[in-house]
């Protein structure tokens, strides 16, 4: 989980050099990052907390590898969307 805030941060980061360079100052552009990986952050501990209450006392090896696996496949949605952000922000003009 602490890689969600870790990247989410180094991204609003980027993301705010890459706009100030080319004169846009709106915080949304370095606020997106955060949200999302704030947001996917808490909808994978949702969905491991509801299965876990769905599912107690099961002990299949799927179960027990379910937490990592839906870190994952959040992890990898994540990344996704910020390189998607990260295009449209490269490809934006520069501002007189």
């Amino acid at each position: 989980m602490l890689t969600f805030v870790i990247l989410s941060i180094f991204a609003a980061l980027m993301f705010h050099k890459a706009t100030k360079e080319k004169g846009y100052s709106s915080p949304r552009f370095w606020m997106y990052p955060l949200i999302v990986g704030n947001g996917l952050m808490l909808f994978a501990m949702t969905v491991k907390w509801i299965t876990g209450e769905v599912f107690k006392g099961e002990t299949s090896p799927l179960m027990q590898a379910y937490g990592s696996i839906v870190d994952v496949l959040a992890l990898i949605v994540l990344i996704v969307i910020i390189v998607k952000a990260w295009k449209q922000i490269k490809s934006l003009l520069p501002r007189d």
